[in-house]
C-alpha cells in the first residue's frame, strides 16, 4: 500500500484541497476520465483488515468489510459512531439502523474478493510503474489490449484456412505441443514408461507402487501412485541458476489436502539445492533453491486452488533472471496471479544439482492415490499462448483418430489452438506481438510496485440489507444507498454510488464536514479538540468548549476552498498557540486540561513523533520522501509468533544503511505484531480507524528511550557530534546538545544542574 501513502504525503505537500483529498480517497476510481493518481487514492478503503483463515463464512466477512469502511467513513469525515446502528435502532438516537445499512450500500458493489487468497496482490490493483516508466506502461496497456482483442477475435472466427486443416489427414500426425528444439525432457506412457530425450526414447522400468493407467482423458495414459512410491530418473541435468526453463505436467489430486511433490530434482545433502513442483494443501507452488537453502517460491492464490478429485494442469516458467518476477505459473492454460514466497530476494547460487529427477513424495505416503501424466520440460520461457496450447494437448490428442465432423467443442478448441500457433502466420505474428509486450510489462512491474484500489463492479447496482441484529445470516428489508435521514438529503443529481457519497460529503450544505476536519487539525496542534471527543460529535460525545470558534474555523476552512496549509497557519499564528505554556498555579487550579486556552499548548509528542525527534536531533534522520516501507530496529523473533507458516512475513529481516533512519512513516507495520516501542507510547494497531489517542505516561516509555537501540544510537551520535563540535570545551558541547534538543541553551540555574551531572 506505500504507493498510496504517497499519494497522501505528496497530497498534504502540494496543499491539495481537502474537498479533492476526500472525493478522491472516496471515490477516485469512479472520477469521470480519472487520472492514474486518483485510482491509486482510492486505495484509502482498502487499508481494511482481510482474512483468508480457512472456516470463515463469506457472507459474515463481506458484512464486516462493509462496517469497516461505514465506521470509517463516518468517523473521519462525519465525526460520528455509525456503527452504533448496526444491530437496532437506539432511543433519541437520530442514526437508525436503516441509515447505517444504507451507508454500506454504497460499499457492498466492490469487485474485492471476499477471502484475500493469502497473496500480497489481492485484486483490484494497479501497478504503479516509476514515473519514467508511466507513458510507455500505458501505452503498452492499450497495445496489449488491441493485441488480446484481435487474438480473441480470430479465436471465435474459424476460419476457411483452419477448418480445411482440420479435415486433412495432416492434423492427424502431431507428436507434440511445441517443436521439438524447444523440448527437453517428455514422459511418454502407452503400454510401458518411456523418457524421451534429445528426441530418442528409453524405456523405464516403474517401480513397485506405481502403474501405468487411464490419464486425464481417455487417450491419455497416467502413472498411478501407491504408498511411498516414487519415481527417479538420474543423469538429469538440464536446469540451472541463470537459464530459462519450463516445466509442464498433468496431476490428479488425491482426494486429501496433504503436501505433495509433483515432480523434484532437490539434494538433501546440500539443504534442499535443486527444484520442486509442489501442491500444499490444494495450492499449487514451485520453488527454487540455491545456496544455504534458500531461493525463490511463488504459489498459486487462494482463488486458483486444486480441487480434490479432479485433474489438474500445471505449468511454470522461468526466465533465468534469478528475480521472483521470472517465475510464471499457470493453472489449467490461465496465467495465475501468484504470491512470493517469504524469501523474495534474488537467487543466490546455483540451483543445479546431480540428485535425481523424482515423481511423487519422497519416502511418504502422501501421493498414494495421486497420478501424474504429460509431463514435459522445456528449454525455454513459454509464452502465454503456448502455456494454453500445453495444456490443451491432452484433449487435442483425444480427437486425433476422429473425423472432423466427430470433434467435440473442447477437442475443436484444442485443434484450433494448435493451428493458430503454428500454421496462421498472422496469429503468431499476434502472439509474438503480445509476448514482446507482456515481457516489458513485466520488467516496468518488477521496477515498479502494485497498490490496492477499489472497483466498482459493472454487472450491478449498490445496494445492501439491513441485518436483523446485525448478524450476518438475518438479512431483511433491502435498502438503496443513502444518507443519514437526520443530515441534508443527498441531491438528486447526485449519483447514488461512492463518488455521489463523497461529493455530498463537501457540500455547503453539510453540517458536519468542515466542523469535524478542523476539530481534528486544531487537535493536532493544541493536544485536544475544541470538541476533546473528535471521533464523536454526537449526544455521548462531549460538547465544544469554543463552539463559535468551531463554526468560525469551519466556515473559514470552507471559503478558502478548503486550503489546509492556509488553515494551519491561521492557527499556529494564533494568540491562543503562541502565548506561553507556563502554568501558574491559578491556572492549574481553574483550567487544569487547558480545554480554555488560558495557556499555550504542552503535551507529550505520538511515539512517532518522539522517535523522529530523537533521530533529527542527533543528526541520523534521513529526510527522504516516498517510497517503500522500511524495517528498522525491532526485538529479534517479533513476528515469528504470529506469522503462518509460508508466509512472506514470517521473519523479520532488519534493513541497513539509511533505511534503519527513515521517518517512522515509513515503517513496515504488521497489524497482529505492531513495533512494540509506538505501542509502548500509545500508537493504535491500525486495524480499525483511529482519529484520537490515549496519551499515557508510563514507566515503559521511559525504558524505551534508554534501552531501544534507535533511542542508544541517536544518543551516542549525539554525544559524538557534540565532541567533535565542542572541541573540549564542555560549556560549547553543552550548549550544542540543548540547542538541537530544546532549540535554545540552557538556563543558569539548568546549567549548574546538569554540570553536577558530571
Amino acid at each position: 500500500m506505500w504507493p498510496y501513502r504517497d499519494w497522501v504525503i505528496e497530497a498534504f505537500n502540494r496543499n491539495l484541497t481537502f474537498d479533492r483529498f476526500t472525493i478522491e480517497q472516496l471515490a477516485g476510481d469512479l472520477l469521470p476520465n480519472r487520472t492514474f493518481d486518483q485510482q491509486v487514492a482510492s486505495g484509502f478503503h482498502r487499508c481494511n483488515v482481510t482474512t483468508n483463515e480457512g472456516g470463515v463464512i463469506p457472507e459474515e466477512v463481506d458484512a464486516i468489510y462493509a462496517k469497516d469502511r461505514v465506521d470509517t467513513t463516518g468517523t473521519v469525515w462525519l465525526g460520528l459512531t455509525v456503527g452504533c446502528a448496526t444491530c437496532h435502532d437506539h432511543k433519541f438516537d437520530p442514526i437508525s439502523a436503516k441509515d447505517f445499512y444504507s451507508l454500506a450500500a454504497f460499499f457492498r458493489n466492490t469487485t474485492q474478493p471476499t477471502m484475500d487468497g493469502n497473496i500480497s496482490d489481492t485484486p483490484p490493483i494497479v501497478v504503479v510503474p516509476r514515473l519514467e516508466d508511466r507513458s510507455r506502461w500505458e501505452r503498452l496497456n492499450r497495445e496489449t489490449e488491441k493485441t488480446r482483442s484481435r487474438m480473441e477475435r480470430a479465436r471465435r472466427e474459424e476460419s476457411g484456412a483452419f477448418r480445411k486443416w482440420l479435415k486433412s489427414a495432416a492434423r492427424q500426425s502431431l507428436s507434440a505441443p511445441l517443436d521439438a528444439a524447444s523440448e527437453l525432457l517428455a514422459l511418454e506412457l502407452g503400454g510401458e514408461a518411456k523418457v524421451r530425450q534429445a528426441g530418442q526414447s528409453t524405456t523405464v522400468p516403474l517401480p513397485e507402487g506405481i502403474a501405468v493407467g487411464e490419464g486425464s482423458t481417455p487417450a491419455t495414459k497416467a502413472l498411478h501412485f501407491g504408498a511411498n512410491a516414487r519415481l527417479e530418473l538420474a543423469n538429469v541435468d538440464y536446469f540451472a541458476s541463470d537459464k530459462p526453463f519450463s516445466v509442464a505436467v498433468w496431476m490428479y489430486q488425491p482426494k486429501r489436502e496433504d503436501n505433495i511433490v509433483i515432480v523434484s530434482q532437490v539434494d538433501p545433502e546440500e539443504k534442499g539445492r535443486g527444484w520442486a513442483l509442489e501442491v500444499n494443501s490444494r495450492q499449487p507452488s514451485f520453488k527454487l533453491v540455491g545456496d544455504e537453502g534458500k531461493g525463490l517460491r511463488v504459489s498459486a492464490g487462494f482463488f486458483e486452488q486444486f480441487k480434490t478429485g479432479t485433474w489438474n494442469h500445471l505449468l511454470v516458467t522461468y526466465d533465468g533472471s534469478r528475480q521472483p518476477a521470472g517465475l510464471l505459473l499457470y493453472l489449467n492454460g490461465k496465467k495465475s496471479a501468484v504470491q512470493i514466497g517469504d524469501q523474495a530476494e534474488p537467487l543466490k547460487g546455483e540451483i543445479r544439482t546431480s540428485s535425481a529427477l523424482r515423481f511423487g513424495n519422497e519416502g511418504s505416503r502422501f501421493f498414494q492415490g495421486g497420478a501424474l501424466s504429460d509431463f514435459r520440460a522445456f528449454n525455454r520461457v513459454l509464452t502465454e499462448e503456448e502455456a494454453r496450447l500445453v495444456s490443451l494437448w491432452s484433449t487435442l490428442k483425444g480427437g486425433l483418430e476422429k473425423p472432423a465432423e466427430q470433434l467435440t467443442a473442447s477437442e475443436r478448441e484444442a485443434f484450433q489452438a494448435y493451428f493458430l500457433n503454428h500454421r496462421d502466420s498472422g496469429y503468431r505474428k499476434l502472439a509474438a506481438k503480445l509476448c514482446r509486450f507482456e515481457g516489458e510489462r513485466r520488467q516496468i512491474r518488477q521496477r515498479g510496485s502494485v497498490t490496492h484500489v477499489m472497483q466498482e463492479r459493472t454487472d450491478s447496482k449498490p445496494m445492501a440489507n439491513i441485518l436483523y441484529r446485525g448478524q450476518y445470516d438475518q438479512p431483511r428489508e433491502k435498502v438503496e444507498p443513502n444518507v443519514p435521514a437526520a443530515l441534508p438529503p443527498l441531491p438528486a443529481l447526485f449519483p447514488r454510488n461512492r463518488l455521489g457519497l463523497a461529493r455530498w460529503l463537501v457540500e455547503p450544505s453539510n453540517p458536519l464536514m468542515a466542523r469535524v476536519t478542523v476539530n481534528r487539525f486544531w487537535q493536532e496542534v493544541f493536544g485536544t479538540g475544541i470538541v476533546k471527543t473528535s471521533e464523536d460529535f454526537g449526544s455521548q460525545g462531549q460538547p465544544p468548549t469554543h463552539p463559535e470558534l468551531l463554526d468560525w474555523l469551519a466556515a473559514e476552512f470552507r471559503e478558502s476552498g478548503w486550503d489546509v496549509k492556509r488553515l494551519f497557519k491561521l492557527m499556529v499564528t494564533s494568540a491562543a498557540y503562541r502565548q506561553s505554556a507556563l502554568a501558574s498555579e491559578e491556572k492549574l487550579k481553574l483550567d487544569p486540561d487547558n480545554r480554555l486556552l488560558s495557556r499555550g499548548p504542552r503535551f507529550r509528542m505520538d511515539g512517532e513523533m518522539v522517535r523522529d525527534c530523537a533521530l533529527s536531533a542527533s543528526g541520523l534522520l534521513t529526510p527522504k520522501i516516498g517510497g517503500p516501507s522500511v524495517k528498522p530496529y525491532q526485538p529479534d523473533g517479533i513476528w515469528e509468533a504470529v506469522a503462518m507458516e509460508g508466509s512472506n512475513t514470517r521473519f523479520y529481516k532488519r534493513d541497513a544503511g539509511e533505511k534503519l533512519y527513515r521517518r517512522s512513516l515509513y515503517t513496515f507495520w504488521k497489524r497482529s505484531a505492531p513495533p512494540p516501542s509506538m505501542d509502548i507510547f500509545n500508537a493504535p494497531t491500525r486495524e480499525t480507524c483511529t482519529v484520537r489517542r490515549e496519551r499515557t505516561n508510563t514507566p515503559l516509555q521511559a525504558l524505551v528511550t534508554l534501552n531501544d537501540p534507535q533511542f542508544v544510537e541517536a544518543a551516542r551520535h549525539l554525544a559524538q557530534r557534540a565532541l567533535q563540535e565542542g572541541r573540549g570545551n564542555f560549556d560549547r558541547q553543552l550548549d550544542y546538545i540543548t540547542l538541537h534538543l530544546l532549540s535554545r541553551t540552557f538556563q543558569p540555574a539548568e546549567r549548574v544542574i546538569a554540570m553536577r551531572a558530571f
